[in-house]
């Protein structure tokens, strides 16, 4: 068949042509189809346009950019269905991020604080990276070095398409390698340069590796990718804790820069429209006790239960301002009532009907004597009840004069049945007591306008002073006192040296604690080398709170404020905090009593200046001090003990006034028990004026104590038997207060201290204590004071100036150091030993039998 065909072409006889050009056509060329067919050098693919991509930090940037431009429009192109598999491919990526991030932003409307909103898009971005660093880490890096095979190398396609270059086992672009890539990949991986099909072997291997590698990635994955996402956010959370607490302290710093403003955010205008519409629907119409209740608890939602009760006080004043409107209902509600009242006395009705008057008499009876009127007060009740009863008095007489004896009625009897009642069971009384004592009239209206202004306005200037407050010093996480509190908590640790271990031994257990605490404040008081430098850096630490909140913004007064400063000295040392509070309280008061409500502005800011405990104002500006007070005592009383310690460690140079003249065996006594109370010590103690077990007897010996590294060498304390609380005793109580708070403060302290914007509060702090809580009443041992008894400290104060204890701080320091310590060592050591494996994995990848070595033949 092929002879025939090939012999057709090439006998085909001449086709008969016709010229129609003036031109002769030119000759076909000589053209051989099998020829050309046997040769196909003509049938070529387009040339390629594919790329290996290099990637690297320094276009990691703008190949991210681009990605997301891909991303993008595959996004767009799959909506408007136009998109080919490839960009249908992709959409899984972004499913998987769009999904996070709406998951994120749903949890983040759950949670409370910045730093746990803030914390659920960082566990995303965190997730998304370990996606994305792990393989390039643990798997791509390892293969990269140990074989010299990128097993996660990318390509672009003729179409501008990302690709993964060992996507398809089946396709693999390897025509994208150069011969001189391929052959140095060889050389890393030690395949013989004298084998046949080099390259072609070189390339199975690569292959084997990069699907080996892909494996070991889906095992590793699901283990290393939340393991990974937990450490990123742990190492995380510092940074934006410190990131977003900066970020809090500015915007609370710019509430009382821009108070204006912010008043302004927080200004509601919900209880003037609803006294709006109140107004509307009963303006004009009498006040009833519904419409009074309605009205004072649209006026009172959100005021706290003392100002709502002055305030509700006021408004009732104003509601019932004491006039009465006298109109034709009420006559017509009189004459029902005595018949009513009547009715049950077997009265004939001949004499009902001429003795009560009817409606339109009981009118005309109140007409005539000028009873109708809109501002009668309940003095004018009785001239109604005079007249009426005149007139009842009068028709008994008519009646009795027209019928016979027999039927006539007594009109004391009459009388008596009428006036002998009282209260609401008065026929006239109950009529008139039930009157509404004023209506929503023109002037009611204005006044309700004006006082739910100035409550709207109130309101958005305390929800600032709030706002300003809760970011400060709150009593909630996050805030900047929290912040602040937990920070040098956990530096404190490192700064008095407490090891992981000894954490490890005592974190249950505040007594260990305290023991543990003792023996380092020993050790430290008795270098001055290691006590400079302790002491420097907790008074550095402490200090750094009033770089945090401002004295001049915030401060504790009691901290601040002395009984010989003068009124103007005081004012001046006020924050800008307490002043904007004694201005719009004030303001707000004054602007109450204008319309009348003098209770409330009692409540609000007290009768005088120094009238105002319990009021709305002293509230607001005693919460904010309070808790900087009970920070602050916290670390003062740390600051005093470790000077007490370096006191006692230096005794035997310095001595003390307090306890130089008494005997060895109380001094011994008495230094234990400090250590203890200044260690452990909680208000209870102080309260009960620190019950102790001592020697009845104590030995006269005056020799001065000896104390060696810090620890006095007791040669008494402890050896005594028989030992008992002493009540009796009060010098003991005065003059453990006075070794511990009165004696002048160490002379390292002091130098170290000098030049510190706490140095005043410490001394204050010390003072105070003396004052507060040395003074303090206790009945089984009522002579035990240092001071005067102090009748004016609430137990409140001395709870505050007591603190917190420091083996209770350093314990739940300790505490929280030990969980995350532990919880880094069990993930960590997962994480790290997981990678480990997947790196030493790579040894055992890509073992590929060697093909036979070329055998060259002699002739």
């Amino acid at each position: 068949m092929a002879n025939l065909i090939n012999n057709y072409i090439a006998n085909r006889p001449a086709a008969t042509t016709y010229q129609i050009q003036e031109q002769p056509k030119k000759p076909m060329p000589d053209f051989d189809i099998q020829r050309e067919l046997d040769n196909r050098t003509f049938i070529k693919p387009l040339h390629g346009k594919g790329r290996l991509l290099r990637e690297n930090i320094f276009n990691a940037p703008a190949i991210m950019v681009k990605d997301a431009i891909y991303d993008a429009k595959a996004f767009h192109h799959a909506a408007k269905g136009q998109a080919n598999d490839h960009e249908l491919g992709k959409l899984n990526d972004v499913g998987l991020k769009l999904g996070g991030l709406a998951i994120a932003a749903y949890l983040f409307t759950k949670k409370q604080t910045p730093m746990t909103k803030g914390m659920e898009f960082v566990g995303l971005a965190s997730f998304l990276a370990s996606m994305a660093i792990w393989p390039k880490l643990a798997i791509q890096l390892p293969a990269k070095l140990i074989h010299g095979v990128n097993v996660q190398q990318e390509y672009e396609d003729s179409f501008g398409r990302k690709k993964s270059f060992y996507q398809d086992p089946q396709f693999i672009p390897w025509d994208l390698y150069k011969d001189e890539e391929i052959q140095k990949i060889g050389d890393r991986l030690g395949v013989d340069k004298d084998i046949p099909n080099r390259r072609d072997f070189i390339q199975e291997k690569m292959k084997k590796l990069a699907i080996q590698n892909n494996t070991l990635w889906m095992l590793t994955a699901g283990f290393a990718t939340p393991i990974m996402s937990a450490l990123i956010c742990n190492q995380t959370e510092p940074y934006l804790a410190k990131y977003l607490n900066n970020r809090q302290n500015k915007q609370a710093d710019k509430i009382l820069d821009n108070f204006s403003d912010y008043v302004k955010k927080h200004q509601d205008n919900t209880i003037r429209k609803n006294i709006e519409k109140i107004i509307e629907l009963h303006k004009d119409k009498p006040v009833n006790k519904e419409l009074a209740e309605l009205i004072t608890n649209t006026l009172t939602e959100g005021m706290d239960l003392v100002t709502a009760e002055s305030f509700k006080a006021d408004l009732n004043a104003i509601l019932t301002d004491g006039t009465y409107t006298i109109d034709e209902n009420t006559a017509k509600n009189v004459t029902k009532s005595l018949q009513k009242k009547l009715d049950g006395h077997k009265f004939s009705k001949e004499f009902m009907e001429t003795v009560i008057p009817n409606e339109e008499q009981m009118i005309k009876l109140f007409r005539e004597n000028n009873l109708f009127n809109s501002n009668t007060d309940k003095t004018g009740f009785q001239k109604i009840i005079d007249k009426i009863m005149l007139t009842i008095e009068d028709n008994v007489n008519a009646y009795n004069g027209r019928v016979p004896e027999a039927e006539r009625e007594e009109l004391d009897y009459v009388k008596k049945l009428i006036v002998s009642n009282k209260g609401d069971k008065h026929p006239i009384k109950r009529v008139l007591d039930k009157l509404k004592s004023s209506k929503l009239n023109s002037t009611l209206q204005s006044k309700l306008r004006h006082v739910a202004n100035l409550i709207s306005g109130f309101k958005a200037e305390t929800a600032a002073l709030d706002e300003y407050a809760l970011k400060k010093v709150g009593s909630a996480p996050e805030t900047v006192v929290a912040n602040y509190w937990n920070n040098i908590s956990k530096d404190l640790l490192k700064t008095f040296g407490i090891t992981p271990k000894e954490i490890e031994k005592v974190r249950f257990d505040e007594h260990l604690m305290g023991a543990l605490l003792r023996e380092k404040f020993e050790k430290i008081a008795s270098d001055k080398t290691t006590y400079d430098k302790v002491m420097g850096e907790l008074i550095a630490k402490v200090a750094h709170l009033n770089s945090e909140i401002k004295p001049s913004d915030l401060n504790a007064p009691i901290l601040k404020l002395d009984n010989s400063m003068t009124d103007a000295q005081k004012l001046a040392m006020q924050s800008k905090y307490d002043n904007i509070v004694d201005s719009k309280f004030t303001q707000f008061a004054n602007d109450m009593k204008e319309a009348g409500f003098h209770k409330t502005a009692r409540a609000v800011i007290g009768v005088n200046a120094g009238d105002n405990v319990g009021t709305l104002k002293n509230i607001q500006k005693s919460f904010v001090s309070d808790r900087l007070l009970g920070v602050k005592s916290s670390f003062y009383r740390l600051i005093n003990t470790l000077d007490m310690y370096r006191r006692i460690a230096t005794i035997e140079t310095n001595g003390s006034p307090s306890i130089n003249g008494l005997p060895r065996e109380v001094k011994e006594e008495l230094i234990e028990l400090c250590k203890i109370v200044t260690l452990e010590g909680h208000s209870s103690d102080s309260a009960t004026k620190f019950f102790m077990l001592r020697n009845p007897s104590p030995s006269p010996d005056t020799d001065p104590i000896e104390v060696k590294d810090g620890k006095v060498v007791n040669k008494y304390f402890g050896k005594a038997a028989g030992t008992t609380d002493i009540p009796g005793d009060k010098y003991f109580y005065q003059d453990t207060m006075k070794f511990i708070f009165e004696d002048a403060m160490h002379l390292d302290t002091a130098t170290l201290s000098d030049n510190s914007i706490i140095k005043d509060e410490i001394t204050k702090y010390r003072s105070l204590v003396l004052d507060n809580i040395g003074g303090e009443y206790y009945f089984p041992k009522p002579r035990h004071l240092i001071r005067p008894r102090n009748d004016n400290a609430s137990s409140e104060l001395k709870f505050l100036l007591t603190g917190i204890a420091p083996n209770e701080l350093f314990t739940k320091a300790g505490q929280q150091a030990f969980n995350t310590r532990k919880w880094l060592k069990i993930f960590g050591g997962f994480g790290a030993g997981l990678l480990g494996v997947t790196v030493l994995a790579q040894f055992f990848l890509g073992k590929t039998k060697t093909p036979d070595k070329k055998v060259v033949k002699n002739d």
